[in-house]
């Protein structure tokens, strides 16, 4: 079955010099993850590197009968774009290879020993993690969207199960089917941007983590990704998420009302931070610069982020 997907290798990569490459070129050891359309697999190259990578099976019926095709092609897109070269960033997930054959469409990725962060997360004495654990996690994976957003790229489903942990312990921000470029403006089957109601709807991202211009069909920023960010954090210092509720729509409702509280323990200067991200108007939420600037973070050294030893937490 055909899917108008161009799996060619992007200029300049990494992975520029690799031709022809297909399954046969892996040992497929085990699964490691699951997707609505997608099977990953750790995997092994059979060359002389023999590195360990993540596969990532797609199956072209079901991309096709979700319709899901023009997902798909943004996420190739995108992390090729990302995987050039001078374009490499720590902190995010490489695409090393993409090939595919009858069936299936193929991308072979970064392997992260270590899983997601969010089971690493409950695996912790209190299901959250420590203020200075959550802060660690937080300003490298803020310098990750920094560099997406520089690249001219949204990732817009920014939670703890997108972010991957590598054997080191260091992690990597992954899963890019929701992602767009800044200059594609999409619209999404939500209200209008005339109405502060959220309806039911189809979007991209997570219902407790996607920002309240996307439930009220408006334009996505690098802004929308910094809202989930400030979700994220929550969720990383608590452990619960900052909207929750009975079901997808008075989740959206909370979240267009910006309807959260903090526990009477919150670390006080991760509460002013948060404050300042959850913010309706997306043009007055705190910025990468601000954000970086903030007491929260003045024992982190974001010139010398690969320097910073991780935390070593894993069971």
């Amino acid at each position: 079955m055909d899917v108008p997907l161009s799996l060619s290798q992007p200029s300049g990569s990494i992975e520029s010099r690799s031709k022809h490459r297909s399954i046969a070129d892996y040992t497929v050891l085990k699964e490691i993850g699951e997707g609505s359309f997608s099977i990953v697999y750790h995997a092994k190259e059979k060359d002389e590197k023999k590195r360990d990578v993540a596969i990532k099976v797609c199956l072209k019926k079901q991309i096709i009968r979700d319709k899901r095709v023009k997902y798909v092609h943004r996420e190739k897109e995108v992390l090729a774009q990302l995987s050039i070269k001078e374009n490499l960033h720590h902190s995010i997930v490489t695409l090393y290879a993409t090939f595919q054959d009858a069936e299936n469409l193929y991308f072979a990725l970064t392997y992260a020993k270590h899983g997601d962060l969010l089971h690493i997360m409950l695996k912790q004495e209190n299901k959250c993690f420590t203020v200075e654990h959550s802060k660690y996690y937080a300003a490298v994976l803020l310098d990750a969207l920094n560099h997406l957003h520089t690249h001219g790229v949204l990732h817009r489903d920014v939670k703890p199960e997108n972010i991957l942990v590598k054997e080191n312990g260091k992690i990597i921000l992954s899963d890019f089917g929701s992602a767009a470029f800044l200059n594609e403006n999409e619209e999404t089957s939500c209200s209008s941007s005339s109405s502060s109601t959220p309806r039911r709807c189809s979007f991209v991202g997570t219902a407790q983590y996607v920002a309240p211009e996307m439930l009220k069909g408006e334009e996505m920023t690098p802004s929308s990704d910094l809202w989930s960010f400030g979700v994220v954090l929550y969720q990383f210092i608590t452990g619960d998420h900052a909207f929750h509720d009975e079901s997808e729509y008075l989740i959206f409702k909370r979240v267009t009302d910006v309807l959260f509280k903090f526990p009477d323990d919150f670390d006080v200067d991760a509460k002013h931070l948060i404050s300042n991200l959850l913010v309706l108007d997306p043009l007055a939420r705190y910025t990468y610069a601000q954000i970086v600037a903030h007491d929260f973070f003045n024992s982190i050294d974001f010139e010398h982020l690969l320097q910073l030893e991780p935390p070593q937490i894993f069971h």
